[in-house]
């Protein structure tokens, strides 16, 4: 997955963006290249973001993702358990490891973890 496909993945399945075409933008297509035209991220609550934002590293995203994401743990009997070098793991009931979704950055576990609770 490409982090633009990721970022999308963020907005639309875990934020609840919708894609808001930029009408008034010059389009340009390229024979052979996938087109996409422009387009924005529109919030429920009407904000909307550039498509171009880095939702996983922004600090400002952490908080609505955790709102979203640890009701999900909660009903998987999953844990966070916070190490010393800033990351998370992620541990099921019996303190056990959950293996395929790797250490690293809060965003970016909660991230794994809502695909692969959501089987994406």
């Amino acid at each position: 997955m490409t982090q633009q496909q990721r970022n999308d993945y963020i907005a639309e399945k875990i934020l609840g963006a919708n894609k808001k075409i930029q009408h008034d933008k010059t389009w340009l297509y390229v024979p052979g290249k996938e087109f996409e035209p422009p387009f924005e991220w529109e919030f429920p609550d009407g904000r909307i973001v550039n498509s171009k934002t880095d939702f996983e590293s922004l600090p400002e995203w952490v908080g609505p993702i955790c709102e979203v994401v640890f009701p999900l743990l909660a009903g998987e009997n999953w844990n966070i358990s916070f190490l010393y070098n800033g990351h998370v793991s992620l541990i099921d009931s019996k303190g056990w490891a959950i293996l395929d979704i790797r250490t690293g950055p809060l965003a970016t576990v909660l991230i794994g973890t809502h695909m692969k609770i959501s089987g994406e």
